[in-house]
């Protein structure tokens, strides 16, 4: 790469990163469920399987490692906690870059990177606190090895193909081995290649991805046992793609088809456009096929899918990015428009499009309901005294409430407590509580109420239960 490019991809990144710092508190469950996992982590060095709030994490550990790692580094706080996002970002687009380069050259790689750019999801899952940047760079990645694997025979590209893949397992489980997998041998199909399977199979590298994936696999499960395996491997996949289980997430295959048309436009015209050309008789070169069969191989894995989210076609993005650009590019190639010109148009319609796009500025607006409530809390229940939240609360909001408060919060019948303890339950609950309780605080705007308990109950409890990340709604997967 030029010293422009490198110099370039930097000030992209340095956008993310400061995109990341200057977002709101975090104040959505989803991500505050994964930086509880980060903060047990950073406080008990709990590095394999971690106990947040005396749960179990949802998602396998390498967003949590990588922002951990950081938080030692520059301090726990919002800003490290999504940082891993942000880089992972990065990552993905820089293999973008290299693809589109590889496929036809500088001025296709920049366009891709516009393209890519120009993507609402991409700003958002780049700069949120959840696991699903990280898995779709670790997808690129894996995937964009098996390309110059394919090209070029590379040993280097095999070997990175394999790692990454190995790496989108350790941050969203299964599916990132699923997801690269099927781009490959459906590509491989489709060029009727798939004898090249047995070369590109590697025992070594195999051996490799096995230690680092069933190594942690093990090593959590003796931990975490048969409670560890029913929540990160049957509820978080089985349950969910079969939506056996409780989840909200029940969105048709009209809904997908939807995504794909508005949260990739205008760059996904390419698509249609692709379709055009080929019942015009044109027909894709192998590096086409190959984009093409890496959107529709995912798109189709979550059509089967009953439960299915936005982000989980964020992997799809670099393929789209790719098959604009190399459109761009070729109508550039057969006119006279020039190519810093055109450039400067994508990089003022990225603009328009992120500007205008009502879902962005939501995801940037602050919860002020939330982040009042936290300091209520933290005004009114010093840090040394115990503090629980009854069994009615609500599980979505109490995760981000935990979080903010960055303590141990479990669940707890009132009838159970001791004197001096603090409990959290919902304001409507207030005035049939037991006369040996104490209102310390009431919000009506978030319907809770902070409550300490002067006297000990006599009553035979049972112990404290897991707090508010010891279930989920679904919603944030």
């Amino acid at each position: 790469m030029k010293h422009a490019d490198y110099l370039l991809l930097g000030s992209i990144f340095a956008a993310l990163i400061l995109w990341a710092f200057l977002a709101p508190p975090i104040s959505q469950h989803g991500e505050a469920r994964e930086g509880l996992v980060v903060q047990d982590i950073v406080h008990d060095h709990e590095w394999i399987l971690p106990d947040p709030n005396e749960g179990m994490p949802f998602k396998p550990p390498l967003f949590h490692w990588i922002a951990a790692l950081l938080a030692f580094l520059l301090g726990l706080s919002d800003f490290t906690v999504r940082l891993p996002s942000a880089i992972a970002a990065e990552v993905m687009m820089v293999a973008t870059f290299l693809m589109g380069r590889a496929i036809g050259g500088r001025k296709t790689a920049w366009l891709a990177v516009g393209a890519l750019l120009g993507m609402y999801q991409f700003w958002v899952a780049g700069t949120e606190a959840r696991v699903d940047m990280v898995l779709a760079a670790c997808v690129t990645v894996s995937i964009a090895g098996f390309f110059f694997w394919y090209r070029n025979a590379q040993k280097a590209a095999q070997v990175t193909c394999y790692i990454a893949a190995a790496c989108a397992v350790l941050a969203k489980g299964p599916i990132g081995i699923v997801l690269p997998g099927l781009v490959i041998i459906g590509f491989l199909a489709a060029e009727r290649r798939l004898a090249l399977v047995w070369k590109f199979w590697s025992w070594p590298l195999v051996g490799l991805a096995l230690l680092i994936d069933v190594g942690w696999y093990a090593l959590a499960y003796r931990i975490g046992g048969n409670e560890f395996i029913r929540l990160q491997l049957v509820y978080e996949n089985i349950d969910h793609f079969f939506n056996t289980a409780s989840f909200s997430t029940r969105n048709t295959n009209l809904t997908l088809l939807g995504w794909i048309a508005t949260r990739t436009l205008p760059w996904n015209l390419a698509l249609p456009w692709a379709l055009i050309q080929r019942m015009r008789g044109e027909h894709q070169d192998s590096a086409g096929r190959f984009l093409h069969v890496w959107w529709i191989a995912i798109c189709g894995l979550f059509a089967l899918a009953v439960g299915k989210r936005a982000v989980y076609l964020l992997p799809i993005h670099p393929a789209i990015a790719l098959l604009a650009a190399r459109a761009i590019a070729e109508t550039l190639r057969r006119s006279t428009l020039s190519a810093k010109r055109v450039g400067g148009a994508i990089a003022l319609l990225d603009v328009a499009i992120l500007t205008l796009n009502p879902m962005l500025w939501t995801h940037m607006k602050s919860n002020k309901k939330v982040t009042a409530l936290v300091e209520t809390i933290r005004a009114g229940a010093p840090k040394t005294a115990p503090l629980f939240v009854t069994a009615d609360a609500a599980n979505t909001e109490m995760m981000t409430i935990t979080y903010r408060l960055d303590r141990s919060v479990l669940r707890k019948s009132i009838a159970c407590g001791e004197r001096g303890e603090f409990f959290l339950v919902p304001a409507k609950n207030v005035e049939s509580l037991p006369a040996e309780t104490r209102l310390v605080a009431s919000s009506q705007r978030n319907k809770m109420a902070l409550v300490e308990l002067l006297a000990a109950s006599k009553a035979d409890c049972p112990a404290e239960q897991a707090g508010p990340t010891s279930s989920d709604s679904g919603a944030d997967d």
